[in-house]
């Protein structure tokens, strides 16, 4: 990464595998290191192998951290960086000038202040409901550092849903109870 080296792991669940960062908190003196597995990587390539075959997974995936500069910012992937019109492969030392790369904040108000960040990147979406029947609305953000704010608009004010027992938060979305 532009800032520095960063231990990233790569962590197999069913069906997925992960790509996590480690970053040292500042607090402790001391780190360890645990070794699941050793794997090989081979031209900017993961495979992973079992009984029945062997898959290939690119370490950079960059295209899938949408098409904005602060996007690219708060995925905090040492992969990656915002190169001015996308988010693409980081390569270290390489001649591009125009890399934007926040890993250790992600804060894309610093990497991005003159992308238009004062533009409003929500996503208005008009949906209906069945009265007597309950509701699920989807949000899964791109993003683990996004925050998803539930607003419900009555005339031309909009305020924040509030939660009980009928209204109920989770990750992937709102659910209006019966």
């Amino acid at each position: 990464a532009e800032d520095g080296q960063y231990d990233v792991m790569f962590i197999g669940t069913v069906g997925t595998v992960l790509k996590v960062i480690a970053l040292n908190s500042g607090n402790s003196l001391e780190t360890e290191e645990v070794t699941l597995e050793e794997l090989q990587i081979f031209k900017q390539a993961l495979y992973a192998g079992s009984p029945v075959g062997v898959a290939q997974v690119k370490l950079h995936r960059c295209e899938t951290y949408g098409k904005a500069c602060a996007e690219c910012c708060l995925a905090r992937d040492p992969y990656c960086a915002w190169d001015g019109s996308s988010c693409t492969r980081y390569i270290p030392n390489s001649k591009r000038r125009y890399r934007r790369q926040d890993i250790r904040h992600g804060n894309p108000a610093l990497q991005c202040v003159d992308q238009n960040l004062d533009v409003d990147v929500t996503e208005d979406r008009m949906v209906y409901g069945t009265e007597n029947n309950s509701t699920f609305l989807e949000c899964v953000p791109r993003s683990p550092q996004a925050t998803v704010t539930w607003l419900v608009q009555r005339d031309d004010h909009k305020e924040e849903v509030k939660l009980d027992d009928r209204v109920m938060s989770t990750d992937q979305g709102l659910l209006f109870r019966r």
